[in-house]
């Protein structure tokens, strides 16, 4: 879906819910809103639609409010109460349906009220502030940076006993993640502004050109050579930024998870 198609079906989604008197509010959000970031070819459409109470049933189990409904090959609801959808195109949709007390519930960042009939605009701007404080606040530097360390231990440990799937969730995700955060916070970017406070692997190449290409690189090696690799990167990054850091335990993780062949 090219730029143009993108934002003709956003405004069919906004004129079809503006005629619907049930509905309060349409919320884009992520590159829907076209606000840090604009959509490409890849991008999906996120957005959050607020009804009346009592009218969520139906537009649970209705889909032709949605732009050329017959065109979707796939409809869900996932745990979280959100929905997603896939067109014949191969066009994603992820969504949410629900009345305004469980829209102040959530966590957003980029985001632009495309319909507001009960004043929410005020709501969702404080929401947007509350979300920016939770993800600068907690955990703590020394915290993450204790999750990232012991998290390699385990991850090298598993791929050591031959667990190579968990071994690679832990690895590349859950140290990553902790990894990803620290260096958020830590290391100035080189485009501020393309950084998500939710999700901390979006853009970072974009943010961190130098730093992206060289945690790819990495990713590619085995494990526990990657697990090395990260941990250096980490020391590099890290030592004379973060006050308290723990220099002597980066060093017996190091020494740990470089000894071949025996489980950590």
């Amino acid at each position: 879906m090219n730029q143009e198609e993108y934002r003709a079906f956003t405004a069919t989604l906004q004129h079809t819910l503006e005629r619907d008197p049930r509905v309060l509010g349409l919320m884009a959000v992520g590159s829907t809103a076209c606000l840090s970031h604009q959509p490409d070819e890849w991008s999906d459409h996120d957005f959050w639609v607020i009804v009346e109470p009592g009218a969520e049933e139906w537009f649970h189990t209705h889909c032709e409010w949605l732009p050329d409904s017959e065109q979707i090959v796939l409809l869900f609801r996932e745990p979280h109460g959100g929905f997603k959808t896939v067109y014949r195109s191969g066009h994603l949709l992820e969504f949410a349906v629900s009345d305004r007390r469980t829209l102040l519930q959530a966590r957003i960042n980029d985001y632009q009220m495309l319909i507001d009939r009960i004043g929410l605009t005020a709501d969702v701007a404080r929401m947007q502030g509350v979300t920016a404080s939770e993800s600068n606040s907690v955990p703590d530097d020394l915290c993450l940076l204790g999750q990232f360390i012991t998290n390699l231990l385990v991850g090298v440990g598993r791929y050591r006993r031959g667990e190579y799937l968990s071994a690679r969730q832990v690895i590349t995700v859950v140290a990553l993640h902790a990894l990803l955060r620290l260096i958020s916070r830590r290391v100035s970017p080189n485009t501020p502004a393309v950084l998500d406070n939710l999700d901390p692997y979006r853009r970072v190449e974009l943010a961190y050109p130098e730093i992206g290409a060289e945690i790819n690189q990495l990713l590619q090696l085995d494990l526990d050579q990657a697990a090395l690799g990260l941990l250096g990167l980490a020391d590099h990054l890290l030592q004379d930024r973060l006050v308290g850091y723990p220099a002597e335990a980066v060093e017996v993780v190091r020494r740990r998870i470089a000894i071949q062949g025996l489980p950590c």
